[in-house]
């Protein structure tokens, strides 16, 4: 192999990184999209972030293993730091913004439709509820009356 070929591996190598890595911050973007449509407690965006950190592992791994026959090579690894700075620095604040607009509005108009839909079954269930919980109060007197009586 000469030297032009291995230069141009090496480039190839290079170029694959930096797109990992905006790859890769692009994933962690959904994540964070996703903390803000549903919000959640600490246990679940700790489990969300070791996930993320396990494909993350597993993402450079592959890339490392098939560009470069497994060689550890700072830039490479540099590569994929320069993908995720760049990507956040030029598309993450927009695509974050923009995505949970739509979905936020998106899910707004849903659940207006649904609470909609389903207002006339609330207000019928809410006449059955009074009537049942009315007569199991009668019950409770009668038993309570009952008991003293004894």
């Amino acid at each position: 192999m000469s030297a032009s070929q291995a230069i141009g591996q090496e480039a190839g190598a290079l170029l694959v990184s930096v797109l990992l890595g905006a790859a890769l911050f692009f994933l962690y973007d959904i994540l964070r999209i996703f903390r803000r449509i549903v919000p959640h407690g600490n246990f679940w965006i700790g489990a969300e972030d070791f996930v993320y950190w396990l494909i993350c592992t597993a993402a450079v791994f592959i890339m490392l293993y098939r560009e470069n026959d497994g060689m550890v090579r700072g830039f490479v690894l540099g590569g994929v730091a320069v993908g995720m700075a760049a990507y956040y620095l030029l598309l993450s604040k927009i695509v974050i913004r923009l995505n949970v607009l739509v979905w936020k509005t998106l899910f707004g108009a849903i659940g207006k439709v649904l609470r909609f839909l389903t207002r006339p079954f609330f207000k019928i269930w809410s006449k059955i509820w009074k009537f049942f919980r009315k007569q199991l109060k009668k019950l409770i007197k009668a038993v309570k009356m009952g008991l003293c009586k004894l």
